[in-house]
């Protein structure tokens, strides 16, 4: 990772070198998004996926007439479904393991830095691919839950806490809830895109694309309870049974923009 940023950074610095005199090319789109997060242990089970939606300002420095380090700003929101069993409180304040349905909505504001190529222009059409990473900081994380309680804290005689049954406990529909204290603050991936560039007059095009925006770094935090069959693990020691909690976010969008 460290060694793809440098060699980007240090190619934004070279690279006017060539020729100082080249244009920038700046664009704003927007861009639908089928999103999903893609667990990183056996204990998590993947959900459907999000159709989400971003928008953002690319800008292009060329330095040839076919090649440019392209950055800009955008606003992503992506997400997607995860299940799993946690520790949690129940509703009258008692210590529970609950199996977790989370549907994730995240926002990020992200700074791209990409390699980008570009055909000559053939009749009106430019065709343009591009290479790099994103990096991404959370801006807003919310979440809807369904929240199954199957397991309750029980204090013996001896203050031993064993485990009960806890399908007394209605299940809860949480709507909307703040997750950020769940969720890392940072957000890496790869970027990898394709599209085309329609000229209406002068330097004035039509852009459109399909990027897929990768993520490489985990995006949760907390941890998960182990599970079998459905059912949480309670250790000999009669603690839940915890791993971390591991997830990279990915989507694949439809750019869509003017370039100006």
């Amino acid at each position: 990772m460290k060694k793809i940023i440098s060699f980007f950074l240090a190619l934004a610095f070279v690279a006017p070198l060539f020729a100082q005199t080249k244009p920038w090319k700046i664009a704003l789109h927007i861009d639908p998004n089928v999103s999903w997060i893609k667990p990183d242990s056996k204990y998590i089970t993947e959900g459907d996926n999000k159709i989400n939606y971003g928008f953002g300002l690319s800008i292009d420095k060329m330095f040839t007439e076919n090649y440019a380090i392209g950055t800009g700003f955008n606003i992503i929101n992506v997400g997607g479904s995860l299940t799993y069993f946690k520790e949690g409180t129940g509703p009258a304040g008692e210590r529970t393991i609950e199996q977790l349905e989370r549907v994730y909505n995240l926002k990020y504001a992200e700074v791209p830095l990409t390699l980008k190529l570009r055909t000559n222009e053939i009749g009106y059409l430019t065709y343009w691919a591009q290479v790099g990473v994103g990096l991404g900081i959370s801006i807003k994380s919310k979440a809807d839950d369904l929240v199954d309680y199957k397991k309750v804290a029980i204090d013996s005689a001896d203050v031993t806490v064993r485990w009960g049954d806890a399908t007394q406990i209605l299940d809860e529909d949480i709507e909307d809830e703040d997750i950020g204290e769940d969720i890392g603050i940072f957000r890496t991936s790869l970027i990898i895109g394709g599209g085309i560039e329609y000229n209406l007059s002068g330097d004035a095009s039509i852009v459109a694309g399909i990027i897929f925006n990768n993520g490489f770094s985990n995006i949760l935090k907390r941890n998960g309870v182990e599970s079998s069959n459905g059912e949480p693990l309670i250790g000999t020691d009669l603690k839940p049974k915890s791993f971390d909690l591991r997830g990279m976010s990915n989507a694949v969008s439809l750019q869509i923009g003017f370039l100006f």
